[in-house]
């Protein structure tokens, strides 16, 4: 405006010029504001899902405490849960400071009456963004005129010692697995080391937009509105609970990598076998195998006896498909107790011996025989295939219900039988030329295992620290496959799952793409991980048409690359 001396009525122009302008910068205020506590609660939202996550792995540590593999975790779980948790609480503490009152409430909500739409007249309890739109108390805690207050002090200290802790938690776990004589694939804590690069970088000096330099403190909080400030504070508090996620994340791939080592520390015997067998019977499907039937599994040493007789491979035994499969006859009934070792060679060249006690037991041909030939116990939802023979009746003349279960048979002595949801079932034989014969025998049932998950793209499986990328994330398939050691052959149809990303809400998904959530997918950074949960699908067995409802699909998560 030009210089010199005005009347009152130009005075007055100039004013409500500058009114006017005081008023439209106001109001872009309120929605930037606004914008930053949104942004703030979907933060939010999504800490209390990776928070889940991460107590879900940890009670799967607590409940195998005694399991040999789970040895680093229950080491070290518990120490990052402490230090992540007592970070945590301290940043939340800075958050109360500023939000609530001296009664401990929210300062800054109000209630707020709807006054249109299906709940109008409901009154809501609204936070009030954009009233938090001074930097005088977050100032007032952190400095003291150009210096850092007490406070301002702590919170550096608190931000240097965290990620100096967390680095020297996982070079500890490394530097003790580096020192065990048997070497097994190492815990994979690359996206952690990268996630604490990116995030707990401390600089005492920081170059701002203008090309000055400020201390880290006012480049991140001096001066800020305060809604501005507790989205900072909120973003550290995920990337916290981020980098626990990713830490015990790792842990669980380790376990799940040791689940097919053979040694000592982490593997056992187990027996796969018939309840029970008959005097001058031929055996030739109890099997010896170590942890899970794993096909390239071949011991390279063996020595068993029972009693006193030593048992004699091709002859009392055989080595082939993942197993030490045992065809021994035997001519008198009872017990019988097989002992000894299986050796495997270690990378030193020892043999590391994997011990052998187990039982077969031998029947007089008195009872009828009942074989599950492809587990050991009986699904719920599976036409478990069921073989069922006995000395005293004729297979024309054999019928067969249960007690909690449906039963159909399929010819040559086989039935399928379909458990309801008592936890045990009872078979019952009958002969139909003899009224007075009846027969019993009990199984266990069981659900059905969770399924294996992961991303189907390309011809390849994609899970974990793997990696994707954003194209393969939006055109591959959520898919479910039986476990390894699941002996029943079955297809999974994945019919609808949760989806997150990055800090994005969680959304649920029908079907098994993510095709409609494309334009969000392709606005993810490099690193950003996604989360699949709550995965439902459709089982079918093989040679069967009736579908297996709501089976359970594993949980899983995939960084984006």
């Amino acid at each position: 405006m030009a210089a010199g001396k005005q009347d009152s009525r130009q005075k007055m122009i100039n004013m409500m010029y500058l009114v006017f302008i005081a008023m439209l910068a106001l109001n872009i205020s309120k929605e930037v504001l606004a914008t930053l506590g949104i942004l703030n609660e979907e933060i939010e939202n999504s800490i209390k899902s990776k928070n889940e996550k991460s107590n879900e792995l940890y009670r799967l540590f607590a409940q195998n405490t005694e399991n040999p593999t789970y040895a680093f975790a229950n080491e070290w779980a518990p120490v990052i849960k402490e230090a992540t948790d007592q970070y945590y609480d301290f940043v939340q503490s800075l958050k109360d400071t500023l939000l609530l009152d001296e009664t401990g409430k929210n300062k800054y909500k109000k209630p707020v009456v709807v006054k249109d739409g299906p709940n109008r007249n409901d009154t809501l309890l609204i936070t009030n963004f954009q009233t938090m739109d001074k930097s005088i108390e977050l100032d007032d805690m952190f400095f003291d005129g150009n210096n850092y207050d007490s406070l301002g002090l702590v919170y550096v200290d608190q931000f240097k010692n965290y990620s100096a802790l967390m680095k020297s938690i996982i070079d500890s776990i490394v530097s003790k697995e580096n020192r065990l004589s048997v070497k097994r694939t190492p815990h994979d804590f690359s996206i952690s080391n990268d996630l604490i690069s990116r995030s707990f970088t401390f600089k005492d000096s920081v170059v701002n937009s203008e090309g000055t330099i400020q201390p880290y403190l006012d480049y991140n909080f001096k001066g800020f509105p305060k809604i501005a400030s507790l989205s900072k504070l909120t973003k550290l508090q995920s990337d916290i609970r981020e980098l626990e996620f990713q830490m015990t994340q790792a842990l669980t791939d380790k376990i799940k990598s040791d689940g097919s080592a053979v040694n000592i520390n982490t593997s056992k015997t187990l027996f796969d076998s018939q309840p029970s067998y008959y005097v001058n019977q031929n055996i030739d499907d109890a099997k010896i195998i170590v942890g899970r039937i794993d096909g390239n599994f071949r011991p390279d040493s063996v020595s068993l006896r029972i009693g006193n007789e030593k048992l004699r491979e091709n002859i009392d035994y055989t080595i082939g498909g993942g197993a030490v499969n045992i065809t021994k006859r035997f001519n008198i009934a009872g017990e019988k107790k097989i002992i000894g070792n299986l050796y495997f060679r270690e990378a030193n060249g020892s043999l590391s011996p994997i011990p052998v006690e187990q039982s077969l037991f031998i029947n007089n041909r008195t009872d009828f025989f009942v074989e599950l030939p492809k587990m050991d116990i009986l699904y719920r939802g599976l036409p478990n295939l069921v073989r069922i023979s006995d000395p005293e009746i004729l297979a024309s003349n054999l019928r067969v219900r249960s007690n909690g279960a449906r039963t159909s048979a399929i010819g040559n002595s086989t039935w399928k039988v379909y458990p309801n949801s008592l936890n045990n079932t009872e078979i019952i034989i009958t002969d139909a030329s003899n009224p007075k014969i009846r027969k019993t025998k009990s199984f266990r049932v069981k659900d059905l295992p969770e399924m294996e998950s992961a991303i189907f793209y390309n011809n390849n499986y994609f899970l974990g620290s793997d990696g994707i990328s954003r194209r393969g994330l939006v055109r591959g398939k959520v898919t479910g496959e039986k476990p390894k050691d699941f002996d029943y052959d079955l297809k999974i149809n994945v019919e609808s799952f949760d989806f997150q990303v990055g800090s994005s809400p969680v959304r649920s998904v029908r079907g098994d793409e993510l095709r409609e959530l494309s334009a969000l997918i392709e606005t993810q950074t490099p690193g950003q991980v996604a989360f699949f949960t709550n995965i439902v699908s459709t089982a079918f067995s093989e040679g069967d048409r009736e579908p297996i409802p709501n089976v359970k699909v594993r949980d899983f998560s995939i960084r984006l690359k």
